[in-house]
């Protein structure tokens, strides 16, 4: 089955230039930057073999080849040594490119006896693979001790996955309890049922009691998982490439038409629809309302002036006390009445001697 890859490279500044379209129909398609690979991105962030495209049946799987900066697939990042299923519109992200992946089944729009058998049987042919091989379902371990290996499912079969050596897959891990899930096919299909397990089981990144698969469904066990795959199940839609019809120079009216055969009528003009009337304008929107003024405030009454300072009364200094504790006050009333008592006993004494 053919692909096609888109490989946009994107800038620092976040531009992408011009996308390159490649088809590829091979079943190992590497990605590096090597000129041996099938596809060539030159930068050097890219390793020399950098990611590889495999198919198994119907499907494709990505892995990345130990890449000093990693793969990433749709935003996230890719385990190294781990393969991951693709689908259309898968983005492959190595370095500054954008790989985007997309099944293609190749048609021509000439039709021809030939043409037309080589189209159906290419359209077929991975659909009858399984029945002309006899192939028939099976689930392929995708990563652990025992990636890689196949476990056949026939019809009206059975499989017990668990710990328990007495399982009919084992897987020696904790996270799987000893009698973990069945696997059964019948007419109606290939269902898994959780047997009641510690851990429980997914089927594509969703916790599930039971449920029917399909082809390309992913299943976990514990840490294990598990790719079912149906070659005799429809592959998904394919992007279909037609190739433009080769311009001979020979209208198609002209080829419908001979001379001998009249053309066909022209058809009567058509009446030109009647013109509607204008709509009409939308009423004028209110004038906005004016914004009411503020209220103005009352004016403050002015500060008091400040009153004029005081002036400072200075004490007189205390009067010196005379000798002997007597005050100028004290003293002045003694010195009146001494007088007075020398006088009078100058009298006195001037009375007795006139006598």
């Amino acid at each position: 089955m053919s692909v096609r890859l888109t490989v946009t490279q994107r800038s620092e500044a976040g531009s992408a230039a011009k996308p390159t379209e490649l088809v590829i129909d091979e079943a190992v398609i590497t990605l590096g930057r090597d000129k041996a690979c099938q596809v060539v991105l030159a930068q050097q962030a890219v390793s020399r073999n950098h990611a590889r495209i495999s198919q198994e049946g119907n499907l494709h799987f990505l892995e990345d080849l130990g890449s000093a900066y990693g793969t990433q697939i749709n935003g996230k990042p890719l385990p190294k040594g781990e393969k991951h299923r693709l689908r259309n519109g898968d983005i492959i992200g190595i370095a500054q490119y954008d790989v985007r992946f997309s099944h293609v089944a190749a048609m021509s729009l000439n039709v021809g006896t030939d043409k037309t058998s080589f189209v159906a049987r290419s359209l077929v042919k991975d659909v009858m693979r399984g029945l002309t091989s006899g192939e028939g379902p099976y689930f392929r371990i995708m990563n652990g001790p025992r990636e890689g290996e196949r476990i056949e499912l026939n019809d009206a079969q059975e499989i017990i996955i668990g710990r328990d050596e007495t399982a009919d897959v084992t897987f020696a891990e904790d996270l799987v309890s000893r009698r973990h899930a069945k696997l059964r096919r019948d007419w109606s299909g290939t269902h898994v049922e959780d047997l009641g397990s510690r851990n429980g089981i997914k089927v594509n990144k969703k916790k599930i009691n039971r449920k029917t698969l399909k082809d390309g469904d992913e299943l976990e066990v514990g840490s294990t998982r598990l790719i079912y795959v149906d070659p005799t199940d429809l592959p998904e839609p394919s992007v279909v490439i037609p190739h433009e019809p080769v311009d001979d120079g020979v209208d198609e009216e002209e080829e419908e038409h001979t001379p001998n055969q009249p053309l066909p009528r022209a058809p009567p003009p058509k009446r030109p629809p009647k013109a509607e009337p204008p709509p009409e304008p939308p009423p004028p929107e209110p004038p906005p309302p004016e914004p009411e003024p503020e209220p103005v405030k009352a004016e403050e009454p002015p500060a008091p002036p400040p009153e004029p300072p005081r002036p400072i009364v200075r004490e007189p200094p205390p009067e010196p006390v005379a000798a002997g504790g007597f005050t100028k006050q004290k003293l002045v009333p003694l010195v009146v009445m001494g007088v007075f008592a020398l006088l009078a006993i100058g009298l006195i004494v001037a009375l007795i001697a006139g006598a």
